[in-house]
């Protein structure tokens, strides 16, 4: 169902000019460990190499990469992966002032299998959870164009109450608010709160990016991507971009305008953090004044660039200079097609 006032979509109050951030990423900052082979599932994995990981870090690092300002705030172990997370950070230009080193807490990890499609994964839950409401950073939100948040620090506390915390004080600075929905069941107590927490998060956000693997684990299989589109405009969310593997995307506005971005084919060289990688094209077009069509096609466009990459992006273009080689009105270069096409499951 609908909530009784759902909050339109603005434009960002801060001007470039007077804000010192353009992405505040409030959540999980974790360590992925990818395997190295592609392999089915973690059983047949026996090799991984570490990369910075957790959604609103990966988004906050490939706006840097964009050359956006960002800055993360969430908390990691006091231990050498938590150490490992403010250096690669730090190294991209990502601020980590706000980002807490927590004594006697291991840094939260992730282990995930290098795969084509949907990836398996596990998780050992530790300091990203330790965020609470006071650790927010009002000052910094004061002075930022979005506050970016995710369902994974949604799904305990004190995370979550940090997260809804932020989430207010973005409305009352008339700030940008964007979610993640990525939920997963296995992070969540099993008593069907995710639903009523995302529902009343959303209540704040402006813009969400779900993906079509995100809406069946929410609502259930066989919703067309129309209608899992609608359940988040229902919700309040002012623009919904809906990410469906090959099938590219779909962006939808609350005053009812529709539109599909195609996809390409790209030889797929890992899939984790693709969608993260639509997040920052996403956010970054939008702060820049692109029409929201053209923003998911940037999104678009950064996604399959990551999904050319093992591991996380390590640079990326100036995003003018993608602009103008996007819209040259030219078609894309053809690229090989021996490596695999993306799956419907692909998580971008």
């Amino acid at each position: 169902g609908g909530i009784s006032s759902p909050q339109p979509s603005r434009p960002p109050m801060s001007p470039a000019s007077a804000a010192d951030y353009d992405l505040l990423a409030i959540g999980e900052v974790l360590v992925d460990l990818i395997s190295e082979r592609m392999v089915a599932s973690l059983e047949e994995a026996r090799s991984f190499r570490a990369f910075v990981g957790g959604q609103v870090a990966n988004v906050a690092r490939n706006v840097s990469l964009l050359g956006g300002r960002a800055a993360v705030v969430g908390c990691v172990g006091n231990d050498g992966f938590g150490r490992f997370i403010r250096r690669e950070l730090s190294a991209v230009g990502v601020v980590t002032e706000y980002l807490r080193l927590v004594t006697g807490v291991p840094t939260t990890l992730s282990v995930i299998t290098r795969h084509m499609t949907t990836p398996d994964f596990l998780i050992f839950r530790g300091a990203d959870v330790q965020l609470s409401p006071p650790q927010v950073p009002v000052e910094a939100i004061a002075r930022s164009r979005i506050v970016h948040v995710s369902a994974f620090a949604l799904s305990r506390e004190p995370s979550r109450e940090a997260v809804l915390h932020a989430l207010r004080q973005a409305r009352e600075h008339a700030c940008w608010t964007s979610l993640d929905p990525n939920y997963h069941p296995r992070l969540w107590a099993p008593d069907g709160e995710a639903l009523d927490v995302l529902r009343h998060a959303c209540t704040f956000v402006d813009l969400t990016k779900p993906s079509l693997d995100d809406c069946r684990r929410l609502f259930g299989p066989g919703l067309s991507p129309d209608a899992c589109v609608d359940r988040f405009l229902d919700w309040g969310v002012g623009l919904v971009a809906l990410t469906m593997g090959h099938r590219g995307a779909l962006v939808a506005l609350q005053s009812g305008e529709r539109w599909r971005i195609p996809s390409h084919d790209v030889p797929v060289a890992d899939v984790t953090g693709a969608g993260d990688a639509f997040w920052a094209g996403l956010i970054l077009g939008l702060l820049d004044g692109l029409p929201p069509r053209r923003a998911g096609e940037f999104g678009q466009h950064v996604a399959e660039m990551k999904l050319r990459t093992f591991g996380p992006l390590d640079r990326l273009p100036n995003r003018h200079a993608l602009y103008r080689q996007l819209w040259r009105e030219v078609p894309p270069p053809s690229t090989p097609k021996d490596e695999g096409k993306r799956d419907d499951e692909a998580r971008t």
